[in-house]
């Protein structure tokens, strides 16, 4: 289960993930894809799902971590109604604008929105959209409107059809239409520079302190027997250490991230901790 919409790098690591597991395992694994919702809706069908290894989600920063600081009464506990399988990779996020906003770099963003308060509209599509957005705004001061989607391609659509004027996406929606010049790309979310966006510079040079990065994880219904959680597990680790997996990642903007099961769950209670602030720093309320 993918909780987020086809074309998204939730979906295209999924299908990866989906893969590894069909050649390892010689059964095949279905890729379903149940957006809405900042992925509880389909997060909500695999915690209600048979324990039995079938029903798999591939969950991330925003179903494990985020949703209880965004979502009212959200329908599933993370941390109790699933089992980790195994950590499976993680994504840099960039600030985008449609290309004819007349700014090309963060500081010009941010005052062009300041001389037009409450005209320029952002989107978002999941948790990591949504904090990292906010956040900016908010520590700019800026008075803006945020606008939610059910997935990324549907916001990047928006945004080249000019009625959104910017947001902060995951790389692997953005890059290509960066590479065709149809978005300009201002910042990136890590601490760095990244390989797939060259010359882009982090946010966190115009905002001290602001550093975000997504993360994926392979998630079983919570009673999974724990042979078939190990059995995943192994064949999952396997994997992602392939050379071709790594490099389908890379191509994606993305990178392999594994941990073992025992590692991902500590990580998710991190996660969660953190979460929890950068809502609380963001001023998000559950809606």
């Amino acid at each position: 289960m993918v909780p987020f919409a086809a074309g998204s790098s939730t979906d295209m690591v999924g299908r990866e993930v989906a893969r590894i597991l069909t050649d390892d395992l010689h059964q095949s694994f279905i890729v379903e894809n149940r957006p809405g919702a900042q992925a509880t809706i389909g997060s909500a069908q695999v915690a209600r799902a048979a324990a039995d290894g079938y029903t798999l989600l591939l969950g991330s920063n925003t179903s494990i971590a985020a949703a209880p600081f965004l979502i009212k009464d959200v329908p599933y506990k993370p941390l109790k109604d699933f089992v980790p399988v195994a950590r499976v990779g993680s994504v840099p996020f960039v600030l985008i604008v449609r290309p004819d906003l007349p700014v090309k770099t963060a500081a010009e963003l941010i005052a062009y929105a300041r001389q037009q308060p409450g005209k320029l509209t952002w989107g978002y599509a999941n948790s990591a959209n949504q904090a990292a957005a906010a956040g900016m705004t908010k520590a700019a001061g800026l008075d803006t409107t945020a606008v939610p989607y059910t997935g990324v391609p549907q916001l990047v659509v928006d945004m080249l059809g000019g009625r959104l004027d910017f947001a902060i996406i995951d790389v692997t929606n953005a890059a290509p239409q960066i590479k065709a010049g149809k978005l300009r790309a201002l910042a990136v979310t890590p601490a760095q520079e990244i390989s797939a966006l060259p010359g882009v510079p982090p946010l966190g040079a115009t905002l001290p302190g602001f550093e975000l990065v997504g993360w994926y994880g392979l998630y079983a219904p919570a009673g999974t027997p724990q042979a078939v959680v190990d059995r995943l597990s192994v064949a999952l680790l396997k994997g992602l250490g392939d050379s071709t997996v790594k490099q389908h990642f890379a191509q994606a903007g993305l990178e392999t991230y594994p941990a073992s099961a025992k590692d991902l769950a500590s990580f998710g209670q991190a996660e969660t901790v953190k979460w929890e602030r950068l809502a609380h720093d963001a001023g998000i309320t559950p809606q």
